[in-house]
């Protein structure tokens, strides 16, 4: 699953805006662009290519916005957000092409890559376990490539989470990660690290805690405004 970001022109875009428009738009592009990064629209007469985000609000408010997969780095980014004028404005910036993400968004996207190994575990939470939950016993794969690699088994009425702590001898996640992880599958809910009865590998840690329904499960995903 491709990684999502925002760019700092676009961030200042969304501040402007009220909060229940923003949150909206948010909301539409984690939705569309995370299970596809190349969905919509495509826009011409710009490089990119880049795609129209539909993002209407009830009333007849008209909200639009534009996105651009960089396959490169394997990251869909929205570039501009607000009301059907977003595309001209993105037309003009075009032009000297800053409509693009900058220098500045590239070195910020690459220092988050570790709060997004935990992200990709999360992002697949849920459709893990009610897979997981439908044939017990069953280890099931949460994120396979890029790392981390995670699954989940539920064995009566519990749920054990297998991360695998070392690729190709090297490290994968720091303890702050598990933790995050650990806490992004379980909650407040009470689990531990244990090993299963029949043992496990030893490249993996393995938690295990009360098995969650996934009818409000995981808590809802969204990218706070700063």
């Amino acid at each position: 699953m491709s990684d999502l970001a925002i760019t700092a022109r676009c961030w200042e875009e969304l501040a402007a805006l009220p909060d229940e428009v923003a949150e909206h738009i948010l909301e539409v592009f984690v939705a569309r662009r995370g299970a596809d990064p190349e969905s919509g629209e495509t826009m011409h007469g710009v490089g990119g290519p880049l795609r129209k985000l539909h993002a209407d609000l009830s009333g007849g408010r008209s909200i639009r916005a534009v996105t651009w997969y960089d396959r490169g780095r394997d990251v869909c980014w929205l570039l501009a957000a607000g009301d059907h004028t977003v595309y001209e404005r993105v037309e003009r910036l075009a032009r000297t092409d800053g409509h693009l993400p900058t220098a500045a968004d590239i070195a910020n996207f690459e220092a988050d890559a570790p709060v997004r190994l935990v992200e990709r575990v999360l992002r697949q939470a849920r459709p893990a376990l009610e897979a997981a939950l439908a044939a017990p016993g069953t280890a099931v794969p949460v994120t396979e490539t890029p790392p981390p690699r995670a699954s989940f088994l539920v064995e009566g009425d519990r749920l054990w989470v297998r991360v695998v702590m070392f690729e190709q001898g090297r490290r994968q996640l720091s303890e702050r990660q598990v933790g995050a992880i650990w806490a992004g599958v379980f909650g407040a809910g009470q689990a531990a690290m244990d090993y299963p009865s029949g043992g496990g590998a030893w490249d993996s840690i393995y938690l295990v805690g009360p098995c969650p329904s996934p009818d409000d499960y995981p808590p809802p995903r969204r990218l706070d405004l700063p």
